[in-house]
């Protein structure tokens, strides 16, 4: 078995039939098996996914994407592993591309993939949309900082296995962890042509349910009882929110100024009061 895509999945069923539908049609002609991890407490995998060929379902219960893709890494049969998520859709050439780019890459630590976001109507975005637009997925300049997202990340098995895996912990952040401790000592390429595609949140609420969960992975991963630095985190933060919004009215951008204040009216009083809740539980949010 040459490679091996992970799959993660929490409450995601109604969304992955598209991206092993586009796994199915892949032009790679090696051999290649799908993993996907079921996350929830009580594995029950709809009849319809599970006619997909090459497919392999596993459970883990440990909530959480990174302690899900650790017992992929372990089971997988393949050389390499392909990460993305279960609402990507791989292009075509993804394994393809992919696997080339790694294989001719000297020194080779990870491959990150070029993702890209779609639209409901490309021609009317709405405030969730836009957010998205900004600030989602900017792989290149991830890559330059030396960071990768479990999105669209190629490896060798090995390779994450001398790295000690993700950080199962976490629940957010786990792949800058690691990708960060892999750059260091390993290449980490950008693939323009590794494209996987990803739907632009379209409601304010997902935004709001993402940042939550970034902000509970950074006092998880570097903030664990420290409160008060915690606290000054959240605000510096929120304040960088404000400093982009402002810096497109500075632009002349009034439109996407108003759409992400808009999103910024609900999303920044959320983190306020999310880390407060964070400090009083230590608990951190997984969706």
């Amino acid at each position: 078995m040459q490679i091996s895509v992970i799959i993660p999945t929490y409450k995601s069923w109604n969304i992955i039939d598209k991206c092993l539908q586009s796994l199915q049609n892949q032009s790679f002609e090696g051999s290649f098996e799908i993993l996907v991890v079921d996350n929830e407490e009580t594995s029950i995998i709809p009849g319809n996914i599970r006619n997909y060929q090459n497919v392999r379902f596993l459970h883990e219960t440990k909530p959480g994407s990174y302690a899900a893709r650790n017992t992929a890494i372990e089971a997988a049969k393949g050389e390499i592993l392909a990460f993305t998520d279960a609402d990507c859709i791989p292009h075509k050439d993804w394994l393809k591309n992919g696997v080339e780019l790694l294989e001719k890459t000297e020194n080779a630590g990870i491959v990150g993939g070029n993702v890209k976001l779609f639209y409901l109507d490309e021609n009317k975005l709405n405030s969730a949309e836009t957010y998205d637009k900004y600030t989602a997925f900017r792989i290149k300049e991830y890559v330059s900082f030396g960071n990768c997202v479990t999105a669209n990340w190629f490896s060798y098995r090995k390779t994450l296995i001398d790295f000690g895996c993700f950080d199962s912990n976490l629940k957010s952040g786990g792949d800058t962890k690691l990708s960060q401790k892999i750059s260091a000592k390993l290449a980490l390429v950008y693939g323009e042509n590794v494209i996987v595609y990803h739907p632009a949140r379209n409601k304010v609420s997902e935004i709001v349910t993402k940042y939550r969960r970034v902000l509970g992975g950074k006092y998880a991963e570097k903030f664990n009882k420290q409160n008060k630095k915690f606290l000054l985190f959240t605000v510096e933060y929120i304040f960088r929110r404000i400093k982009f919004n402002l810096n497109l009215l500075a632009k002349g951008k009034v439109k996407d100024f108003f759409k992400i204040a808009y999103v910024h009216f609900t999303l920044l009083p959320s983190l306020f009061f999310e880390s407060f809740k964070i400090m009083a539980t230590g608990k951190t949010e997984r969706k």
